[in-house]
């Protein structure tokens, strides 16, 4: 079984520049996907916090079109050292050119959509398990280290 997820995650992970130049994904359409939210200046005048959110998963068979805002209207400030990370991003030097992600952020929550999967992460919480390159079920961690988002599989 573990061996069958190893296999299909090298697959998928090997076949993906190959897979995003052929046919490479759209950016969203909808204008409301580039807004990037105002904060509240602190946690004590945020009106929605992340953790009021559901956590979202991806769903069965990928997303096909955009998945709506899940952090929408959360105004929580982004926790200490954290990059902002928000906004579209599309990729365009490299093997992976021409990949699109939408990440929000609000407090210790990252919520990355990108390639039909969409990843919640709390930081510094306990890890997310979702599904990752090729189907396989897949345990992430996310840590903000020196400014940066670092995603550790299996929470190592």
């Amino acid at each position: 079984m573990i061996a069958l997820q190893i296999a299909k995650s090298l697959t998928g992970m090997l076949c993906a520049p190959i897979r995003i130049r052929r046919r490479p994904p759209l950016p969203p359409e909808n204008v409301l996907h580039y807004e990037v939210p105002t904060l509240a200046p602190s946690q004590e005048e945020a009106q929605l916090l992340s953790a009021d959110v559901p956590a979202a998963r991806t769903l069965d068979g990928r997303w096909k079109e955009w998945p709506p805002m899940i952090l929408a209207g959360c105004d929580e400030p982004l926790v200490p050292d954290a990059p902002d990370l928000r906004g579209v991003w599309q990729v365009y030097k490299g093997p992976l050119k021409g990949h699109i992600e939408r990440n929000q952020q609000a407090g210790p929550r990252v919520v990355i959509a990108a390639g039909g999967i969409i990843h919640d992460l709390t930081v510094g919480a306990s890890p997310m398990v979702d599904e990752g390159i090729g189907g396989a079920k897949i345990s992430v961690t996310a840590r903000y280290e020196n400014k940066r988002l670092n995603l550790y599989l299996n929470g190592k």
